[in-house]
């Protein structure tokens, strides 16, 4: 049974906006979305099918495979709004533990992102990361409504790749 099964279409495509508001939140908090930024975001995008989560990899591999389509709906509304709205279907469609790690792994894509243009030191400290990617992170994680210690898994690493890797199946 496929994790979107229960969802319609429209609902599934609105899911599928998700990542994509996100990166539009986070790349374009400075006004300046660049192609590190845009790099990060399809890498990601590309390692769908190897996400460990069913229903992350259902989703992100729809967006992946209907990008076209859905950057242009993308468009239509804002994207901190349009992510409550999202979260609003998937409360009432599935159980916390279905929809979870997706939100984690679409948080992390939006910190990855933002991670993308920062410079870190040797030691891992400091960052280009704007005030303005950092607060909108914290509207993303509001909107997702995900608590500190979810997001404890993504905030404390300055190595972006380890962080997504960790939602990769094991090759």
């Amino acid at each position: 049974m496929s994790p979107l099964q229960k969802y319609t279409q429209e609902e599934i495509l609105t899911l599928s906006l998700v990542p994509l508001w996100v990166f539009y939140a986070v790349a374009g908090a400075d006004s300046v979305i660049d192609h590190r930024e845009i790099g990060a975001f399809k890498g990601m995008l590309k390692d769908a099918p190897k996400l460990k989560d069913a229903f992350a990899r259902a989703v992100l591999s729809l967006l992946y495979e209907r990008f076209d389509e859905v950057v242009l709906k993308s468009k239509s509304e804002q994207p901190i709004r349009g992510i409550e709205r999202a979260m609003s279907i998937i409360s009432q469609k599935s159980s916390p533990s279905e929809s979870e790690e997706f939100k984690v792994i679409v948080f992390a894509m939006g910190w990855s992102v933002a991670a993308a243009s920062g410079d870190f030191t040797e030691t891992g400290e400091g960052s280009n990361i704007s005030d303005e990617e950092i607060e909108n992170l914290t509207h993303i994680a509001d909107a997702l409504s995900l608590s500190m210690a979810k997001l404890r898994k993504v905030i404390v690493s300055t190595d972006a790749a380890k962080i997504w890797n960790s939602f990769l199946e094991k090759v």
